[in-house]
């Protein structure tokens, strides 16, 4: 029992990154505001004010 105790402290202690990075701030690094199109129907557009509201509440305005 003692064993098994040992390996798994010792696998989560080798899995952890040095700085990991909080969800947030890795989606403000790889999204971004989404642009209307003319072909966009009302639905469309307000799904994307929708999308671009929750961006620029977690990202700010980038």
């Amino acid at each position: 029992m003692t064993t098994f105790t040992c390996a798994v402290g010792f696998f989560v202690l080798t899995c952890q990154g040095p700085h990991p990075v909080p969800n947030a701030a890795r989606f403000c690094q790889t999204a971004s505001l989404v642009r209307y199109s003319a072909q966009d129907t009302a639905e469309t557009r307000r799904q994307l004010r929708v999308a671009n509201a929750k961006y620029r509440a977690v990202c700010g305005d980038r």
